[in-house]
């Protein structure tokens, strides 16, 4: 009896064990889910707002037609909205300027627009664009974001390091007591002074693109997004910190902690737009529970002690072979449960999983294999997987792929596949080696989520925020962008490179005579005509205005780009039948060489836009390549000669 209650109390104690395991492996998992759809869904919130910067960096003046135009657009292609109360744009107001800037708001037809300060102070922060315009966010126009301390420090810690910055806990201005909810806000800053490089001393603020968050929608769409059925019934909590402190609750979708009801949650810290949110789950009750204790455990502990009270009642064979039985039954049926465990797994998992030989020869694939790449297993058995190869990698991709198998057992990151039908789609692809004995390869198994339509959505944000809304071309962020790269290669291979600067004549008098419509007009006609003329691998950028820049990656010699730049003019001033016959457009246009006008690109932006200057002043001479002498004299002459030809440019955008 005393072997069979020490037996039954050891079987007991593994399978509480076991469940303790289980109880830890389930909810570390689903605090990795949480984490990473909180990230995920923060990310692609800064990376919207990195597009409003890039809306504000590519043209001059940004109205509220093209702020709201960009919030519909973005709404449109990415689907990721959810939770985000919206997205805005607040400018920094010194105080002497407050009242100049309340009239003009008040005279675009917001009659009782105030930012309604509570105190004296150098500095004000006015919410001016703030998109959906609707009855919520109409509440927070014109707010004064810069009078709440919590506020105030995530936006100074955007201005200072050029980041995104999250706020602490904050009290929305548009919640009411009807639906009132924890939030946060993010920022990023948009400098007045774009030309100069992120964290520069001098840099000059124009204001914050920034969203405000609803903590409940931002969590409750993020948990959403996560495909794990452990997630029902299942406590998240996010406090805003490193210290789960009630007074920083920011969510709480069971109301664990005002009823006292936290008693084995984990916790793992989230670290983005440069705040810490501490992030936590406690496991639903029907789930395994801390302990491990399961209603199995009762079962066992039961029969067992009855069983060897029993067994020790009749005799010392009996109950030797009552419990070999009982042990055999034991591990049968576990590893039938196993069995039946892993094939479900395999068969219900929602990404497609197939295992391969070490050849790469396909052995099993599951249903939702067959699903995302359009092969039955019976097609594909026996094959190898590169029937999948879609053409868009080389070589070195793959080799670098069975290095890291080899190495390290795993590899994981996003390809091109090719399916049945020919379609071309992303897969996101996490490979593990499965070992023998001998540790030799035996099995590698992949596991495939199709993430195409995330992938279009991150290029389609890059996109926006590379390239100029009016007419399609590259805008300076990609100007900069590039000619860092081109010089360096420049320097690299020992080539020249060119930059010409072009500035359109008498376009401010199309604006003032014909309107900014027409004035649009005429810009995306000449652009059209520059992207003819320049030759392929060229790089036509609109710099903002009437100003265009053209990057010449390898450039011949001076006689060479000035041929470029007069095609560049002569093809400006063509007559077009789609405007009025009084509207006569020209170009000038300013050249500089690498390495014969500068080492870097502000230096060639300098002289190319100083002898831009020198070509606008000369009489009959449109095209101007830069000099030492040509230089220093624009340089001199910036604030004096060319005061006038600045006011001729228009900075329409």
């Amino acid at each position: 009896m005393t072997i069979g209650l020490a037996g039954t109390g050891a079987v007991s104690e593994q399978t509480r064990r076991f469940g303790e395991q289980e109880h830890l492996r389930i909810e570390s998992t689903l605090l990795d889910n949480v984490s990473d759809a909180l990230r995920s869904k923060l990310e692609i919130n800064i990376s919207m707002l990195a597009g409003v910067v890039g809306l504000f960096n590519s043209s001059v003046e940004v109205n509220r037609d093209n702020f709201a135009t960009y919030y519909q657009t973005v709404a449109l292609h990415t689907g990721q909205l959810k939770g985000v109360q919206g997205v805005g744009f607040a400018r920094l107001i010194p105080a002497p300027l407050l009242e100049a800037y309340e009239q003009r708001i008040r005279s675009e037809g917001f009659a009782n627009f105030s930012v309604r300060p509570p105190g004296p102070r150098a500095l004000y922060s006015s919410i001016e664009f703030l998109e959906p315009f609707d009855w919520r966010n109409q509440r927070a126009f014109g707010f004064d974001m810069y009078s709440e301390p919590t506020r105030r420090q995530a936006m100074q810690a955007a201005w200072q390091t050029g980041a995104a910055s999250l706020s602490g806990k904050v009290k929305l201005v548009q919640e009411t007591q009807e639906d009132m909810q924890r939030g946060v806000l993010i920022y990023l800053p948009v400098y007045a002074d774009r030309g100069l490089l992120p964290g520069a001393s001098t840099r000059k603020l124009l204001g914050w693109a920034y969203s405000p968050l609803r903590m409940n929608d931002l969590v409750n769409s993020s948990i959403a997004s996560i495909d794990n059925t452990d997630m029902a019934g299942t406590g998240v909590l996010v406090f805003d910190g490193d210290r789960p402190f009630a007074s920083q609750l920011l969510y709480d979708n069971l109301k664990l902690v005002p009823r006292q009801q936290l008693s084995h949650p984990s916790y793992e810290p989230l670290h983005i737009g440069g705040r810490t949110w501490l992030v936590g789950v406690q496991l639903s009750p029907r789930l395994v529970g801390p302990n491990g204790i399961t209603s199995a455990y009762w079962i066992n502990l039961l029969l067992g002690g009855s069983t060897s009270i029993v067994a020790a009642l009749v005799t010392h064979i009996l109950v030797a072979n009552h419990l070999a039985t009982r042990q055999a039954l034991v591990i049968s049926e576990a590893a039938s449960q196993e069995r039946a465990l892993a094939s479900t797994v395999f068969e219900e998992s929602s990404q497609g999983i197939v295992v391969t030989n070490p050849d790469g020869q396909i052995l099993m694939a599951n249903n939702s294999f067959s699903q995302l790449t359009g092969f039955r297993l019976s097609e594909i058995k026996g094959q190898r997987t590169n029937l999948l190869k879609s053409g868009r990698h080389d070589a070195a991709f793959y080799e670098q792929m069975r290095k890291d198998l080899n190495q390290k057992s795993y590899w994981e990151g996003d390809l091109w596949n090719k399916l049945r039908n020919g379609e071309i789609r992303c897969h996101h692809l996490s490979i593990t080696t499965v070992r023998d004995e001998k540790l030799q390869p035996r099995y590698f198994v992949g596991m495939y989520q199709d993430v195409t339509e995330r992938h279009q959505a991150e290029q389609s944000m890059r996109y926006m925020a590379m390239h100029d809304t009016l007419t399609g071309l590259a805008n300076r962020s990609m100007l900069m962008e590039q000619l860092e790269r081109h010089l360096a290669l420049a320097k690299r291979h020992g080539h020249a490179l060119g930059l010409l600067y072009l500035d359109l004549d008498g376009f401010k008098l199309v604006n003032d005579k014909f309107g900014h419509k027409v004035g649009d007009q005429v810009l995306e006609i000449v652009a059209e005509r520059f992207s003819k003329v320049i030759r392929d691998g060229d790089l036509l950028c609109r710099q903002g205005g009437d100003e265009f820049v053209v990057l010449v990656p390898e450039a011949g010699n001076c006689a060479e780009l000035e041929a470029m730049a007069r095609k560049l003019v002569d093809s400006s001033r063509l007559p077009s039948l789609e405007l009025n016959r009084a509207i006569n457009i020209s170009a000038s246009v300013g050249i500089a060489r690498y390495p014969d006008h500068g080492e870097s690109r502000e230096q060639l932006l300098s002289a190319a836009d100083n002898a831009m200057y020198a070509a606008k002043r000369s009489s009959g001479k449109s095209v101007q390549v830069s000099g030492l002498l040509q230089a220093l004299d624009d340089h001199s002459h910036q604030h004096q000669g060319t005061g006038q030809s600045d006011q001729q440019s228009d900075s329409h955008g």
